[in-house]
This record gives structure tokens, C-alpha cells and sequence, in this order.
């Protein structure tokens, strides 16, 4: 049974990312918790402008916000019944990234799932920000962002970026294990700065090592010539329809450069459809 976290600020975006969570669950049995963080270092939020909240009612209308999700996420959805769905909530005090990870190990939680874009002094904000980029990189499991006004689509298939790096091939198959009984296509999508620094050793290591341990799954492998790394992996996605981007973090500069907080931002923006980041 899969436990997904859902951090929301109850933004229209976090909206977006909880009913992508509940769709990707669909008849599967699951546990969801969603979290809202309080941070009482920071401003309060402005419903209006000028005029910001003190900190006890801040912490007292997210608990009442998250009463009200609570209940809006266990009523049944055109006609689909939740109750195979365990859905715990919980209003944390503290600073957003170290709150995620702690309540992320916790809870056990195999995926995070967020959005995009969301209020100020949001979770998202200071995610894909410069306040706390950490939230996501020393997250303890995989994390989705959902665009903002993505609707779910079912993903068939989905595009792994890879650097052929030793670890690329098990971070795949562990990311199409924890989208079961998802994905029938994978597309695996090798960005070069220069064509004469092909592997084609490396290459089909990784191949070999989809078709022992996936057999069931139909793995492509493409390679891509271009500078610009962010927008070859936005063109492939759109030009093969696929409804999930795969990036696993390692150590390796590369991948770190392109985890970093504006080439996040720029990846995010880029796409129109979910971004799931492997960390390992």
C-alpha cells in the first residue's frame, strides 16, 4: 500500500495537485496525508490587501481550511466510492522544508505530490524559490509537481531524462513500480551538448537492465543533440504525448545543475504536464 504526502497551502494549484494524488490512486488501496504548514517566522498570509493575520488566527483558519479538505476528500467523486483511501490530515508549525522532510519519514510517505504555483509565502513558492529549495532535493522519496489547471490525464507513457548514470536504470524501474498499475511506454531521453560524446555502451547497459527487471514495459531509447537541455526535454514530451517527465537526482554535477532552483523553475515552466523528480 502506497502512502502519498500532499503538502497544500489551499491554493487552487494544491487543489490541482490533491485530485491528481486521488486519480492516480484510483481503485488501489492507499494512504494520503495532507499536510499544512505554518511557519510563525514568516508574515502572515494577505486575503486582503494590507491587512495580515495574527499568527493564532493564521494557525486557527488553517485548521478549519483543512477540516473542510478533509471532508471535500473523503466524499465519493462521480460516483467513485474513497473509503479504500485512508486520509489523514495534520496542520504542522515550523519552517516548510524541514517540516516536509520530517512529516515525509514520519508518515513513511513513497511520494510527494504538489503543485507548482500557490499563495504568498506558499509551500511551492519557497520550494521553487531561493528561501528553501531544499524542500525538494533532500526530500526522503519521489516528488511530483502538478502545473497549475493540469487535469489528470492516465498515464500511459512517460519520458525518463537520463545521463545514463550508474543508478538511472533502478531509479526507473522503482519510479514505474510506484506508478503501477500505470504506464505501458517508456521514453528514455539522453541529452547531449555534442554529438561525439555518445555511449553507446552505456546505452545498452541500460536496456538490457529495463528488459530483465520490466519486461512488461515497452522502454524506447532516444538521444537528443542540443545546448539547451530543458527545452529538448519539453519538445520531446510534447511531440510523443507523454503525461509524466521522470528526472532522477543523483550526485553527479550535471543532474545537480539541473536541479537547481531556476533550472527547477525552468523545467516546471516549461512543461505542461507533471514533473516527478527521483532522489536517491
Amino acid at each position: 500500500m502506497r502512502t502519498i504526502l500532499i503538502p497544500t497551502d489551499f491554493s487552487e494549484n494544491a487543489g490541482d495537485a490533491l485530485a491528481y494524488a486521488l486519480a492516480l490512486i484510483g481503485n488501489s488501496n492507499a494512504k494520503l496525508h495532507i499536510i499544512n504548514v505554518v511557519d510563525p517566522n514568516l508574515p502572515a498570509a494577505e486575503p486582503l490587501p494590507g491587512k495580515n493575520l495574527p499568527f493564532e488566527e493564521e494557525l486557527q483558519n488553517a485548521r478549519s481550511a483543512m477540516e473542510a479538505l478533509y471532508k471535500f476528500s473523503t466524499l465519493p467523486s462521480s460516483g467513485v466510492d474513497r473509503s479504500h483511501i485512508q486520509i489523514t490530515t495534520e496542520v504542522v508549525v515550523g519552517t516548510v522544508a524541514a517540516s516536509l522532510k520530517a512529516e515525509a519519514k514520519a508518515v513513511g510517505a513513497d511520494l510527494i505530490i504538489m503543485g507548482t504555483q500557490g499563495t504568498r509565502h506558499s509551500f511551492v513558492q519557497k520550494t521553487l524559490g531561493t528561501i528553501s529549495t531544499s524542500a525538494i532535493r533532500d526530500a526522503p522519496c519521489p516528488v511530483i509537481l502538478v502545473p497549475r489547471g493540469y487535469e489528470y490525464q492516465p498515464i500511459k507513457t512517460v519520458l525518463f531524462c537520463t545521463n545514463l548514470n550508474h543508478g538511472d536504470p533502478y531509479e526507473l524501474w522503482r519510479a514505474t513500480e510506484l506508478l503501477q498499475p500505470h504506464v505501458a511506454v517508456v521514453r528514455c531521453l539522453h541529452v547531449l551538448k555534442n554529438a561525439a560524446d555518445k555511449n553507446d555502451a552505456q546505452l545498452e547497459t541500460f536496456a538490457k537492465y529495463m528488459v530483465e527487471h520490466s519486461p512488461s514495459i515497452q522502454t524506447i531509447f532516444n538521444i537528443e543533440v542540443n545546448k539547451d537541455t530543458e527545452a529538448a526535454i519539453a519538445e520531446y514530451a510534447d511531440t510523443y504525448d507523454v503525461e509524466l517527465v521522470i528526472m532522477h537526482r543523483t550526485q553527479q554535477p550535471f543532474w545537480n545543475r539541473l536541479l537547481e532552483p531556476s533550472h527547477t523553475k525552468k523545467m516546471a515552466s516549461l512543461l505542461e504536464i507533471p514533473l516527478m523528480v527521483m532522489n536517491s
